[in-house]
């Protein structure tokens, strides 16, 4: 797939997965995704995605903590992470993503959660309840798709050379880095 295809490509195919998400309803647990090239030849460009196999009890991590006190799912994606290229598991991510000997283009996270960002209505005093798929690409852009729960479309940003300020946020840190490690 040519670079220059690849962005829309990749935009597409998250937006598809997203929808998937909302179809199948709230309160799933993370995923983590690799966005694979299954195509030959640039005439038909097309972006698989395959599922990096987690542990479930990764992501309850959030849920043993301080009873009413839930951390975001980052905390597990951080865990993942560092695990995943340690210098003794790495060979273990690479083997992941060579499985189906398609290429790596990409590392996405799906993930429910809290908006503390956006404007805080009485309805929701801690923030708003968000599902939000992030991912980085092999030409390092940034993509974000977020949708309010209850709201019928989504907000679609794609940074084709995202600023230091967001590189440098925990989610995309560890997508490029699992991506890094996975492709090398």
């Amino acid at each position: 797939m040519r670079p220059q295809d690849r962005a829309a490509v990749i935009t597409a195919a998250l937006t598809a997965a997203e929808q998937d998400a909302d179809d199948r309803g709230w309160d799933a647990r993370p995923a983590l995704l690799g966005l694979l090239d299954p195509t030959g030849h640039r005439h038909a460009p097309a972006v698989g995605m395959r599922e990096l196999p987690v542990d479930e009890a990764v992501w309850r991590l959030h849920e043993q903590t301080v009873p009413g006190l839930r951390l975001p799912y980052w905390v597990g994606l951080t865990a993942i992470t560092e695990h995943l290229t340690a210098p003794t598991t790495v060979a273990s991510l690479r083997q992941w993503a060579r499985a189906e000997q398609r290429r790596l283009i990409g590392m996405a996270f799906l993930c429910e959660g809290l908006d503390t960002h956006a404007d805080s209505t009485p309805a929701h005093p801690d923030g708003l309840p968000v599902r939000a798929l992030i991912a980085c690409d092999t030409d390092a852009r940034h993509y974000q798709i977020l949708r309010v729960r209850g709201a019928a479309s989504t907000t679609t940003t794609v940074l084709d050379h995202p600023p230091a300020s967001v590189r440098a946020t925990v989610i995309p840190m560890c997508l490029q880095r699992l991506l890094t490690c996975a492709v090398a």
